[in-house]
C-alpha cells in the first residue's frame, strides 16, 4: 500500500514538473520570436553591407548609429544556413562588396576582421544546435593615425593638443 502511494505521489510530481517545464519552454520561445525580425536583401536594414537571405536580426541586441556607408553599431543576425555556408557567405560577399579581409579565426565560433577605406567590420559567427548559426556584425570608423600617435605616449609632439579628430 505505501509502494503503491510513493509511486502515485511520484508520478503526480514528476508529471507536474515535465508540464510546467514544457509551459515555459513554450514561452521562452515565444519571446524569442518576438524578438526576431525577418529583413530582405533589399531592405539591409539600411546598412551598406551584405547580408544572408532569410536572416533576422535580434531586436534587443542590434544597435545602429547612423545608415548606409556611415553606419556604426553591432548587428545581431540569426540564420538558417550552417555557421560554414554563413562564413562562405561574408567571405565572398563582403570582397565582393569592396571589403579587404584582414584575418580570420577558428574556434568554437569563427571571426572575420575585414577593413574598407576608413572603417573596420569584424564577424563573429556562432555554430547553433540545429545547423543553424548566428552571426555579431560590429562596424565602426578606423582610428585615425594621429589619435594612434597620441595613445604610442611620444612625448616629442609639440602640440598642447593630446590629439586632432577629424
Amino acid at each position: 500500500m505505501q509502494v503503491k502511494i510513493v509511486t502515485r505521489f511520484l508520478t503526480i510530481t514528476l508529471t507536474s514538473l515535465f508540464l510546467s517545464s514544457c509551459a515555459n519552454m513554450q514561452a521562452m520561445l515565444e519571446s524569442q520570436a518576438e524578438e526576431q525580425k525577418e529583413i530582405s536583401v533589399e531592405q539591409k536594414l539600411q546598412v551598406s553591407i551584405p547580408l544572408p537571405e532569410n536572416s533576422k536580426y535580434l531586436v534587443n541586441k542590434t544597435v545602429i548609429f547612423g545608415e548606409g556607408s556611415k553606419f556604426s553599431g553591432i548587428l545581431y543576425l540569426q540564420h538558417d544556413e550552417t555557421a560554414d555556408d554563413t562564413v562562405s557567405f561574408y567571405r565572398k560577399n563582403m570582397i565582393s562588396d569592396g571589403w579587404s579581409e584582414i584575418g580570420i579565426v577558428r574556434s568554437r565560433f569563427i571571426l572575420i576582421n575585414y577593413q574598407k577605406e576608413n572603417r573596420f567590420a569584424t564577424i563573429k559567427v556562432m555554430r547553433g544546435m540545429f545547423d543553424n548559426s548566428e552571426s555579431e556584425i560590429t562596424i565602426g570608423p578606423k582610428s585615425s593615425s594621429q589619435l594612434e600617435k597620441s595613445l604610442d605616449g611620444d612625448t616629442t609632439n609639440t602640440s598642447d593638443d593630446p590629439f586632432i579628430v577629424q
